[in-house]
């Protein structure tokens, strides 16, 4: 369903953003990933072994935003899995400037990214956020975190309805364990969700699966896709 398609993924050189890619790659698309380090890009594009287009942006910068879309041109889908540097900590505890640094990137960027690449969308395209379980259930520490997450997919379906026909989608990843995986963070889940349904955390590429469904979902807009693996039951 990808094949000839035209695939930009803003944070496709790591994490979630790299499995996507790889995924993307073996469905048939063209491939642009980007990210504000040009290191992060060339060593994902030869662990890829797949030609890929690797472009530098700053979602946190309008220019840098407008100027990448008119570098890239038309194209089909873009999915966005950005993932700044998230201030955990109580409430009043938690610095403001930090919390605002992280929303600037995470929600405000996809903010700027939908708003500029929309015009470049062809028919029957499509826009994924990323979004995270904090924005379902409440965890101690997770104040600023929850409040971006929520953000994200009140804006999808708001926008889902102003510029449809593209379709506007959140994916809501539960928690993902680290590559290679580290017991630690097996740890510390549990102390914030102590029922895991699958008795597992998640992993890059079972969050991917769903970026490709809504690709090709033609029938899906407006939707938060959660993949949590039971965590918010």
């Amino acid at each position: 369903m990808l094949k000839n398609k035209k695939v930009v993924l803003v944070g496709g050189s790591s994490g979630i953003g790299y499995a996507i890619t790889q995924k993307a790659l073996n469905a048939g698309a063209q491939v642009v990933i980007a990210s504000r380090s040009s290191e992060k890009l060339q060593t994902a594009a030869r662990q890829l072994g797949t030609p890929v287009q690797t472009e530098v942006v700053d979602a946190t910068d309008e220019q840098s935003v407008e100027d990448f879309f008119r570098r890239i041109g038309h194209f089909d889908h873009l999915a966005i899995t950005i993932k700044p540097s998230l201030p955990a900590g109580r409430f009043l505890e938690t610095g403001s400037k930090a919390a605002m640094a992280a929303f600037d990137a995470k929600f405000w960027g996809q903010f700027r990214l939908a708003q500029h690449g929309a015009q470049y969308i062809r028919q029957n395209g499509s826009i994924t956020f990323t979004s995270g379980i904090a924005a379902h259930r409440g965890y101690i520490g997770y104040s600023a975190i929850s409040a971006m997450n929520a953000a994200t997919e009140a804006l999808a379906k708001v926008i889902a309805m102003e510029l449809a026909p593209v379709r506007v989608n959140t994916v809501c990843p539960g928690f993902v364990d680290t590559d290679p995986p580290t017991p630690d963070r097996t740890q510390y889940v549990r102390t914030l969700s102590p029922t895991l349904p699958l008795n597992r955390l998640g992993t890059a590429g079972d969050i991917a699966d769903a970026y490709l469904y809504l690709f090709v979902s033609a029938y899906s807009t407006g939707t938060v896709v959660v993949v949590d693996g039971g965590a918010i039951c």
